[in-house]
């Protein structure tokens, strides 16, 4: 879980009553790539804590290419420029008004990153060892994080 902006009251505030809005075509582009990513850790960390074993190391490298592609998804959807989006159906929508740019890079970015320092000093080369439960349950707690952004962010730009 991302620490909240300092302002993130007044940011959710402002998106309401300046109506600023995330075309649904776009969510459905987030949901499908983040939300996909997204249930595959979770499918992947709920399995061995219900074996009650850790994640082996192999399995644990299947994390970092899920977040991988959750960065990769919010990069795109936060470019500045249209001129580059690689999902021409929706260049008319991009560039995202600078608040949700914001608010997608600093809630799932954290998020994101913080599942990968932990999957990654756990299976560090030097000493590598499988996923604890321990660091699963954490895994789980910023996926769950990242969800209830995205929700909460959804909710407050919707159109209708």
């Amino acid at each position: 879980m991302a620490n909240p902006l300092p302002n993130e009251k007044e940011l959710f505030e402002r998106i309401k009553t300046e109506r600023i809005t995330v075309e649904p075509g776009i969510w459905d582009l987030i949901y499908h790539h983040v939300g996909d990513d997204i249930t595959a850790i979770n499918l992947l960390c709920a399995y061995y804590l219900s074996k009650k074993e850790p994640i082996p190391i192999k399995e644990a490298e299947k994390i970092l290419v899920y977040t991988r592609h959750i960065r990769d998804i919010v990069r795109k959807v936060t470019m500045s420029s249209s001129q580059e989006f690689p999902f021409p159906e929706f260049k008319d929508n991009i560039p995202l008004h600078p608040i949700i740019r914001d608010m997608f890079t600093h809630y799932i970015g954290n998020d994101v990153h913080s599942i990968n320092f932990m999957v990654c000093d756990t299976i560090d080369p030097l000493e590598p060892k499988p996923v604890s439960s321990e660091i699963i349950q954490k895994i789980l707690s910023r996926t769950r994080s990242i969800k209830e952004f995205m929700e909460r962010l959804r909710q407050a730009t919707s159109t209708s």
